[in-house]
């Protein structure tokens, strides 16, 4: 895993340091969604194959908070199977 320091222009800009961008297979013109997690940015660059999917995970997780919230819940057990965990919260 590659790590720098990078700052943010006058602008609002922020450069993605090179060996950052060389181990991610960043090119130009490639398009991010970007998230505020409590202060926390986090950029997912845009691949059409799989934004669908995201979207749908981000309103299951969105979904799943609200239930939380108001004390919802389900149990899980540690023999389940990682697909049988995904199964269980995402419906």
């Amino acid at each position: 895993m590659e790590v720098a320091i990078t700052k943010m222009s006058e602008n609002g800009q922020v450069v993605i340091p090179v060996g950052i961008r060389k181990e991610a297979g960043i090119k130009p013109f490639t398009q991010f969604l970007i998230f505020n997690e409590g202060g926390n940015i986090l950029l997912k660059m845009i691949q059409k194959e799989v934004l669908a999917k995201d979207m749908h995970l981000l309103e299951m997780i969105e979904r799943s908070e609200e239930q939380v919230k108001v004390g919802k819940f389900t149990k899980a057990d540690t023999s389940m199977s990682d697909e049988e965990i995904d199964d269980l919260l995402m419906h």
